[in-house]
């Protein structure tokens, strides 16, 4: 699930704004959360890992270059998207890694475009790449893309936003590759990406539909380590 912020400190911008990304994600049918932010300053003080962030340029307190500079002292992975009235001040988004920016009044179609752009660096970055041999061949599947994985009848079944698919193997083996930080075993027949958590309780946890049981002995930890991996505390 894909936690994204909006820093504009016109809230009018902001609701049109958000409006045209809830648009986008449900086109998409794909999960998310998102944070507005009419103060910089809140947003400084927070304590989440957005995976992207629309940052209006023109703020009166605090312009959001300086704002996008503070972020990347302690946060060099989110996508930062600028938003603007005036195209010519986004040329120096460079300093700041910015992915692209956008002209207001945005539209549906450069939100598109842009969420694209954003979602597909995002799958390009911090993964291992996995070769599972298929009945029908080799597939080649990035971490990002994996849902779920689960062990049934002494296989291994990949739940992916590819496709499901069933190969011999061990979790411990599959385990060892993953970044520990976005994937973590909820019970001994499972692992899970946390990107793709819509809801979470102490009793499970909920991906594409499907409600995967959290093991009793590790509730707790498996709870903080969600609520690490959204960067707040649930």
């Amino acid at each position: 699930m894909l936690l994204l912020a909006i820093v504009d400190d016109d809230p009018n911008d902001s609701a049109a704004l958000s409006a045209l990304v809830a648009e986008y994600f449900r086109q998409k049918e794909k999960s998310y959360m998102f944070r507005v932010f009419n103060a910089p300053l809140d947003f400084i003080r927070s304590t989440e890992n957005f995976d992207i962030v629309f940052m209006d340029i023109r703020m009166d307190k605090l312009d959001g270059l300086e704002v996008a500079r503070i972020m990347r002292k302690i946060n060099t992975n989110s996508v930062l998207i600028f938003v603007t009235h005036m195209a010519q001040l986004a040329i120096k988004g460079y300093e700041v890694d910015a992915l692209d920016f956008i002209v207001k009044p945005a539209d549906q179609f450069s939100i598109n475009y842009v969420l694209d752009k954003a979602i597909t660096r995002l799958e390009n970055t911090s993964s291992t790449m996995f070769a599972l041999k298929t009945a029908d061949g080799i597939v080649s599947l990035s971490s990002n893309n994996i849902m779920y994985v689960e062990v049934f009848d002494h296989n291994l079944v990949y739940h992916t936003t590819k496709g499901v698919y069933d190969v011999r193997g061990r979790l411990s083996d599959v385990i060892k590759k993953l970044d520990p930080k976005q994937f973590i075993m909820c019970n001994r027949s499972f692992v899970v990406n946390l990107r793709y958590v819509s809801s979470a309780s102490s009793e499970y946890l909920t991906i594409d539909g499907t409600k995967i049981s959290v093991s009793k002995s590790h509730r707790k930890e498996i709870m903080q380590h969600f609520s690490n991996f959204l960067g707040e505390n649930l």
